[in-house]
């Protein structure tokens, strides 16, 4: 009796559970999920392709397959989760992969499983920089490839390797193998030899499987260097004329040589890690040869073409200008600069025969522009001759051409002054002197004071309207001495004698 009622107790729970399992399904709509992305039959997809499927009312939980053979025979991943998307890991590349998901409800109840998707993981991604067959290259170019295959971004790769060699079936000696992080898509070369031609290719990798590699591309080391400055066979250079080549990254050193004979029997050798130096112990009047190679620890470039230019013979006179009449007694004599002279050689003279006999030196400075200040009055309506030579440490330049000019006397300088009621006061002066003139017109007088050296001390503008004007000049700053006051209004000049004494 009790072995009776224990049988028919298993048979009413068992009829229960059906019970409710039907209930449930009368309830429940069991309906597997809608496959989202991939698409179906998708390419060139990442080994962490994301898989994605559509969400299902009541759904408890959803169970993924994955397999490389449509009748998942053989099933790699098997997963539940209450996500509606899975991120793969660590797919094969080249490789065809099947997929399917079903839903899981309360009761332990499942749908069918949904129609398998299809997709492929990519087999190899494409080369960016530099351009196939690229010619003078940098010996420290840097390799790039794309960060996408198609439309989509490169993932789920742990490495990339790259190789580069000098021959196409990657087999020689000079073969150089690379290994950088899956999320670095370049590579900086160093050290590479110079005028080669190189192949290199690249590969994708995680821990278990490496894509194809990329098609081959090539590209060629430069095999020299190009000059830029100075230009080549220009003349009136100067003697620390900068010589300029183009930037080559990747290297340690440039050697330049630099010769009065193209052959370059005695150069000067200099080494520079810049790409602008100045020439140096240059002589004027020389036309030089020069040429350059770049070098790093493993290889030095060809010769660069050999370029020549040609220093200044001599300055070029400017002002007074040949043959200019009408010149003050105290003019200033300019010519053009020498770059890398350290003085001139003025001579100015009445007779052009005894130039010779008159020297005058002036110190040169590069960053001042030459000229000479004549601070004794010249005689009235004289022609005068004057030249100038430059000299540096090493060498003396051949003289200018000799230019001439005439001075005038300043017309009506006495009447002007004598009749404009001129005044200077006070001499001595101290901390302020006056200038007092009677003025037909709005006019400008230019007030110059001269030390015993012939250096202008204090230059101003006076601005004078018509009728009797008195302005003043600060002499507060100036030391005590002996100096020489200069005004001048047009061609009329005025020079006299002030001291100043505090």
């Amino acid at each position: 009796m009790i072995k009776k009622d224990s049988h028919m107790k298993k048979y009413f729970i068992t009829a229960m559970f059906l019970l409710v399992a039907f209930s449930m399904m009368a309830q429940i709509k069991v309906v597997p999920p809608v496959l989202v992305a991939p698409n179906d039959a998708a390419v060139n997809q990442m080994p962490d392709v994301l898989l994605n499927w559509d969400a299902v009312i009541d759904a408890m939980a959803y169970e993924l397959q994955l397999s490389e053979d449509e009748g998942f025979t053989s099933v790699i991943m098997d997963t539940i989760t209450s996500l509606t998307a899975v991120n793969s890991s660590l797919l094969h590349f080249s490789t065809e992969y099947f997929w399917r998901v079903r839903t899981k409800y309360e009761g332990n109840i499942n749908s069918d499983w949904s129609e398998p998707r299809s997709f492929t993981i990519f087999t190899k991604f494409d080369l960016f920089r530099p351009n196939d067959n690229a010619d003078d290259q940098m010996p420290d170019v840097e390799l790039q490839w794309r960060d996408r295959v198609g439309q989509l971004e490169i993932s789920g790769v742990e490495f990339f390797e790259i190789q580069i060699d000098t021959v196409e079936t990657f087999d020689s000696e000079f073969i150089i193998n690379l290994t950088v992080n899956g999320d670095v898509f370049k590579k900086p070369l160093a050290n590479l030899y110079f005028g080669t031609t190189y192949y290199w290719r690249a590969r994708a990798g995680h821990s278990n499987d490496v894509s194809g590699w990329s098609d081959v591309r090539t590209f060629s080391t430069l095999s020299q260097i190009e000059l830029k400055k100075p230009d080549n066979n220009s003349v009136d250079n100067d003697l620390n004329v900068n010589l300029r080549w183009d930037d080559i990254s990747g290297l340690t050193k440039y050697e330049y040589q630099v010769d009065d004979n193209p052959e370059f029997s005695s150069p000067d050798v200099e080494l520079s890690e810049n790409i602008i130096e100045p020439a140096k112990n240059l002589h004027y009047g020389t036309q030089y040869f020069w040429r350059l190679r770049g070098r790093h620890e493993l290889d030095t470039t060809q010769w660069s073409e050999v370029w020549n230019f040609t220093t200044f013979v001599a300055p070029v006179l400017t002002t007074p200008a040949n043959g200019d009449t009408g010149i003050i007694l105290r003019p200033q004599l300019k010519w053009n600069q020498i770059m890398g002279s350290s003085k001139y050689e003025i001579n100015y003279s009445k007779d052009q025969t005894t130039l010779g006999e008159h020297v005058y030196y002036k110190d040169a400075f590069d960053n001042e522009l030459p000229l000479l200040n004549i601070n004794i009055d010249l005689e009235t309506e004289t022609v005068y001759y004057w030249r100038v030579r430059a000299m540096s440490a090493l060498d003396t330049s051949d003289y200018s051409e000799v230019w001439s000019f005439t001075t005038i006397p300043p017309v009506g300088m006495d009447e002007y002054f004598t009749e404009a009621g001129l005044v200077i006061y006070p001499n001595p002066a101290q901390e302020i002197i006056s200038v007092q003139l009677n003025s037909e017109n709005q006019s400008d007088l230019f007030f110059t004071l001269y030390d015993l050296l012939g250096q202008a001390v204090v230059s101003e503008k006076l601005t004078f309207v018509p009728g009797q004007n008195r302005s003043e000049v600060l002499l507060k700053d100036i030391a005590n001495g002996i100096y020489l006051l200069e005004l001048v209004k047009d061609n009329n000049v005025y020079t006299s004698k002030l001291v100043i004494s505090k």
